[in-house]
């Protein structure tokens, strides 16, 4: 604007010599509508600012990761007289950061003209190359007057999320024998194999040598007139834990967006390999631990719509007694911790191959 407002002085100061210079009436009446155009535009733009609005228009709520976003922009001018010449501005940026400066940033500027009372829409595809929450926004509408020279800033507050969702990739990963047959506490019970569980029965099946007399199914044996023999069942209960640790300090779109790229990778293979495992975090607003089950692939895609919520901690005391709490006489085969830098540890130790 200030290079245009440097032109628009340049040539009244031409006019205006030339004026001195010359006694032509033309030169005056040049001067005289060059020295009143500001004062139109004034009136213009106070009687366009009332009548001019922008919005987000059909922004879906939920992509890829580098899949392409159509942002689409509508601009109305109820004006049934006046056309107008606008600019508006598109933000993008991680939700993490809460609109601060450093996570919104100016993405695109479209800009054209609306006629009077119309409607002009525009679209702009959009590249989020992190996945999470990113928030979409409208500012600012400039409004210019008839020769673009001044213009009139127009705050908006349209803002529209977008859940940015992660690859999920199978990710090389060993389960131990100790996991395979790790018996934790659960409501549910293997319908395919038989366990150690006292308290539930998996089948009855005819006596083998091996068996215990303590499993003898005396009331059915006496009517079959064979010994038949109950197997216990196999709990299907949580084996592994999985603790996503995500504090404030050294927080950033890169490591977040490698957080859940890794739980999301981790979790589907971990179902795929019909391993029953819990995602946890702490919940600071609440004062809480999360806590979630996955036992199939659905599981895991709903554990990643979730965490798209995700909030960081800034607590680490109240959040290291919530974690002492929430698995006070819980048991796990092995505890896998993602930091919010994607880092992964396995019970402690970083692991080349992952095992479990």
């Amino acid at each position: 604007m200030k290079k245009r407002i440097g032109i628009y002085l340049a040539v009244v100061l031409a006019t205006t010599y030339l004026f001195l210079m010359y006694d032509e009436p033309a030169l005056t009446a040049i001067l005289v509508l060059e020295c009143l155009y500001p004062v139109f535009s004034f009136f213009y733009l106070r009687w366009m600012n009332k009548r001019i609005a922008a919005e987000l228009y059909k922004v879906p709520s939920m992509g890829e990761k580098h899949g392409k976003i159509r942002i689409r922009v509508r601009v109305k001018n109820s004006s049934r007289v006046w056309s107008a010449r606008y600019r508006v501005e598109i933000r993008a940026g991680s939700s993490l950061f809460n609109g601060r400066a450093k996570g919104m940033q100016v993405c695109k500027r479209l800009s054209g003209m609306v006629e009077s009372h119309g409607i002009k829409s525009q679209e702009y595809i959009l590249d989020i190359p992190f996945c999470g929450r990113t928030s979409i926004r409208l500012e600012k509408l400039w409004v210019y007057d008839f020769l673009g020279i001044f213009s009139s800033r127009i705050r908006l507050r349209e803002e529209a999320v977008i859940g940015i969702l992660p690859a999920f990739e199978l990710m090389p990963l060993e389960i131990t024998r100790r996991t395979r047959e790790f018996l934790a506490d659960a409501d549910e019970h293997s319908m395919e194999k038989g366990g150690d569980d006292p308290a539930e029965t998996y089948r009855i099946r005819e006596y083998r040598p091996m068996d215990s007399v303590h499993d003898i199914h005396w009331k059915l044996t006496a009517k079959e007139g064979e010994l038949m023999v109950k197997e216990r069942g196999f709990p299907l209960g949580c084996v592994v834990l999985i603790w996503l640790d995500f504090p404030e300090e050294g927080m950033s779109a890169e490591g977040f967006d490698r957080m859940l790229e890794k739980a999301a990778s981790l979790c589907m293979t971990l179902a795929e390999e019909k391993c029953i495992h819990m995602a946890a975090w702490f919940e600071e607003k609440n004062e809480r631990v999360v806590k979630y089950k996955i036992s199939n692939a659905e599981d895991a895609y709903e554990l990643v719509w979730r965490l798209l919520d995700m909030e960081p901690y800034k607590n680490h005391e109240m959040e290291q007694i919530a974690y002492e709490d929430a698995f006070l006489g819980d048991h796990f085969s092995s505890t896998i911790e993602i930091d919010g830098q994607g880092q992964i540890k396995v019970n402690g130790e970083i692991q080349e191959l992952l095992q479990v």
